[in-house]
């Protein structure tokens, strides 16, 4: 999921490089997206079922729970072999809407290799960028509207639960973070970090110098980088790919108005969110997503479309 501190000014550019990040992977589904459109692969045998959102979550729920259950019982293999697993499903599926099952085997190998061997902090991002479009590609051709739309309904409210009540995103981020693995962007601080290198990524808590959730940004002076987990750009990015499959096309270059509101209400719940001033993680969702659905609706009203 994701969280966020205040915007203090040092933490300017790093927020600015978060978004374009987000941008960047919303460009890059929507380019995608055709092809994947166009081969046999869905989530869902029915986009247009009111169940695919309550199967994501749980889903999303069963994941979690082994991933907690693996980290108190101090099983970082279990946690980085069951994540290792999960990107090799998502770089596969993604490299066979371009290449025969067979060769799509070959550059997911490689990119498995590549960050288990040199887990640097670019090669984290390009493969953050590559996986989160392929990934919301994938998932907003595989629901219309409504399904879509409840996901981020109940994705936003579970955010808020996880984070708020139980905190338990706040100790799957810790954990996730301190075995370096690849769920996250990272931005560093200056040229010379190393997120390969560096001992200690998330500092010990105390006070307001805790780690965020498993997508928040870390803004304490004892860390080098900051960081901004997958879910940020995963999750609104659905929306923007269900609109540009379900609706009519239009707009500019091919985009139609929702899929285009959408975006923009990304932005705009992303700078909401890093503009928060609170001394707690923040649950970054109930930004993202209202954002997101905001910006759709204002699409299809410009559109004169009806949303559903």
């Amino acid at each position: 999921m994701s969280g966020a501190r205040y915007m203090s000014e040092s933490s300017r550019i790093p927020v600015l490089i978060m978004l374009l990040f987000v941008v960047a992977v919303q460009i890059l589904a929507l380019a995608v997206t055709p092809a994947i459109s166009a081969s046999d692969y869905r989530v869902f045998e029915d986009p247009t079922s009111a169940s695919n959102p309550v199967v994501y979550m749980l889903l999303i729920l069963v994941f979690t729970a082994l991933l907690l259950l693996a980290i108190r019982k101090k099983k970082s293999w279990v946690v980085s072999g069951f994540i290792q697993l999960s990107i090799a499903a998502s770089i596969y599926y993604l490299m066979v809407a371009f290449l025969s099952p067979w060769l799509a085997l070959l550059p997911t190998a490689a990119v498995l290799l590549l960050l288990r061997y040199y887990p640097e902090w670019y090669v984290i991002d390009a493969f953050g960028i590559a996986v989160c479009a392929g990934i919301s590609s994938l998932f907003g051709v595989s629901m219309t509207i409504l399904p879509t739309l409840l996901l981020l309904i109940i994705l936003a409210v579970y955010d808020a639960l996880s984070v708020y009540k139980t905190r338990h995103m706040v100790s799957l981020a810790e954990g996730v973070i301190k075995i370096k693995a690849p769920l996250l962007f990272v931005v560093p601080r200056s040229r010379s970090y190393s997120f390969r290198k560096d001992p200690a990524p998330v500092s010990t808590p105390s006070g307001s110098d805790q780690a965020e959730n498993a997508g928040g940004s870390q803004t304490s002076g004892k860390r080098g980088a900051f960081f901004l987990g997958l879910g940020d750009a995963i999750i609104p990015t659905i929306l923007v790919i269900s609109a540009y499959t379900s609706l009519p096309a239009g707009g500019f270059f091919g985009v139609n108005f929702p899929a285009i509101g959408a975006m923009l209400g990304t932005y705009l719940g992303f700078l909401l969110l890093m503009t928060t001033s609170r001394d707690r993680p923040q649950a970054g969702l109930p930004f993202l997503n209202s954002g997101v659905i905001f910006g759709f609706l204002v699409g299809c009203a410009v559109a004169g479309i009806a949303p559903f």
